[in-house]
């Protein structure tokens, strides 16, 4: 008998945008922002950010329009240069806020927390979790928090890189910040996750982006259907963890808020009923970032046209 699922677990058609975007980064200026941040200022380093943020605006086509697209669906309205202007400065002011906190910094940063007994309650208990985040905000400075406060070992799984350069620049900065990225598709470095994860540990993996184009599930997002990797809802059940939905929001000048909350329990269904349960996990995780984005829509980072189906 139908479920109605069957399609979900199709080959979506849609190629992966994110990592065909190409790193617009240049190294000499990078290198720049990075001296100015450490040793002129935030002062100056926050004021250079005005013009470099124009030259991308004005250069950038792809992104520009992406970043349109996704504030009309936001705010209901086109939207002008202004606003893609504020949605480019906002990014990059967590970009400049990543070079604090890596070098040691993070006092320089206002960080508020909310809901943070939710992650305690399952490190104190032994069990660990699965943090599921988004590119919305900042994710980084999570795996900072986490280093600093010895309470919590966080390990990063991650589905590839496409800006080598500005991550080659935070790992000089932070070398030990980097030992715990697991990259998903590797299959040694999976070893010893699920050792992990019984003795307490987090694990950490964004929930809107994915490089295998069979492995995802379709949601409603902002009215219209895209594309959502299974990996968390699948790892949720593989590794018997809960699933903690956390944000790291940009609230300007150096001061973030950060979000806890519980998003589902690990899955104890039968065979047949497993697509059904991922895709509900990913729903109910899909409508919840919409609710961020309303929140705080120029922290969205997913500059392509994230609703593209290939058609």
């Amino acid at each position: 008998m139908s479920t109605g699922f069957e399609s979900l677990r199709q080959p979506s058609p849609m190629k992966q945008a994110w990592l065909e975007l190409p790193e617009r980064s240049n190294l000499f200026w990078l290198n720049t922002i990075n001296w100015i941040t450490l040793r002129a200022g935030r002062w100056l380093s926050c004021f250079l950010l005005y013009p470099i943020t124009a030259y991308f605006v004005v250069f950038s086509f792809r992104t520009r329009k992406a970043s349109r697209d996704f504030l009309r669906r936001v705010f209901g309205h086109e939207c002008g240069w202004a606003d893609v202007f504020r949605h480019y400065h906002t990014f990059a002011c967590t970009l400049l806020d990543r070079i604090y906190m890596f070098a040691g910094q993070g006092q320089r940063l206002d960080i508020r927390m909310h809901g943070l007994e939710v992650l305690d309650t399952y490190t104190q208990s032994g069990r660990g979790c699965l943090l599921v985040g988004a590119h919305l905000g900042s994710f980084e400075i999570i795996r900072a928090v986490g280093l600093l406060q010895s309470d919590y070992r966080i390990k990063a799984l991650v589905y590839g890189e496409g800006t080598p350069r500005i991550t080659s620049l935070y790992q000089k900065l932070n070398p030990s910040l980097f030992k715990d990225i697991i990259y998903m598709g590797d299959v040694g470095s999976l070893i010893g996750l699920d050792e992990h994860a019984h003795q307490g540990g987090i694990i950490a993996l964004m929930g809107d982006r994915s490089v295998h184009s069979n492995k995802q599930v379709r949601c409603e997002f902002f009215g219209e259907p895209a594309w959502f990797p299974e990996a968390p809802a699948l790892l949720s059940r593989i590794l018997d963890m809960p699933l903690v939905l956390f944000f790291c929001l940009h609230q300007g000048d150096g001061r973030y808020e950060v979000r806890f909350e519980h998003l589902a329990d690990p899955q104890r269904v039968s065979r047949h009923e497993r697509e059904a349960a991922v895709h509900n996990i990913m729903q109910n995780y899909a409508s919840r970032l919409e609710h961020y984005c309303r929140l705080a829509p120029y922290n969205w980072f997913n500059f392509y046209d994230f609703w593209h189906l290939g058609e």
